[in-house]
């Protein structure tokens, strides 16, 4: 009996390790991959104004990989909707004629993201997608009498793989600027994700800086699970 279990235990293990592997034949490079050094390229992102102006819940941003001349040939991140407690002020220094700037935190829900298997974290045999697990803005807001004129982000989102389990993007740090916005006196430039969930409005940005890091956690084998299975059946 104590034979049987032992050999039930054993085949179970294998099974379960060789089906993860089956999943994830070819997983993602772990690396860190950063603009700097041209591992991975900067992008675009918009941001629709789905419930009526900036900064409000349910607004949807979408970023997309920049090449020059390719929109999100390499990268494309899209679907996060801001939460329901919207944006947050948590800093400011302003004057009494509306000059200076406001600081403000925004947390976005859901999301995905979509990678290119052609790139260096991949083989050429498959993309990669998978889903947002976090996603979070800091802005800056400079006004100059009370109106803005200028904004600067910075953005911190970790995601998990579809495909392969066992491998995340344990965090992506990026700046974005703001470009454009609805109501500005200039026409809305081209080459920038369409606004989400059909909203006629809503802001554009230029995205720099990235810094990625994508990890993929060993998967045990029975090599290294097989002690620890004989000593649950001694």
């Amino acid at each position: 009996m104590r034979i049987t279990k032992v050999a039930l235990a054993f085949s179970l293990m294998i099974f379960a390790a060789s089906s993860a592997f089956a999943v994830c034949a070819h997983p993602p490079k772990d690396g860190i991959y950063r603009t700097t050094n041209g591992t991975i390229l900067g992008g675009r992102a918009s941001e629709a104004w789905c419930s009526g102006g900036p900064g409000q819940p349910g607004n949807i941003e979408d970023a997309m990989s920049w090449d020059g001349a390719n929109l999100g040939a390499q990268w494309h991140l899209w679907g996060m909707a801001i939460d329901a407690a919207g944006a947050t002020e948590t800093a400011r220094d302003m004057d009494a004629n509306g000059n200076g700037w406001i600081e403000y935190v925004t947390n976005y829900t859901g999301g995905q993201f979509w990678l290119s298997g052609s790139h260096l974290w991949g083989d050429g045999s498959t993309d990669y997608t998978g889903m947002v697990t976090y996603y979070t803005v800091t802005a800056r807001i400079t006004f100059a009498s009370w109106q803005p004129v200028a904004a600067t982000s910075n953005i911190l989102m970790t995601g998990s793989f579809n495909e392969c389990t066992n491998c995340s993007i344990q965090y992506a740090i990026s700046n974005a600027t703001l470009i454009w916005q609805t109501g500005y006196p200039t026409p809305m430039p081209a080459d920038y994700p369409p606004f989400a969930c059909g909203a006629p409005a809503g802001e554009l940005f230029g995205v720099c800086c990235i810094v990625a890091k994508i990890y993929c956690t060993p998967i045990a084998t029975e090599s290294s699970t097989w002690g620890g299975i004989r000593a649950l059946y001694r």
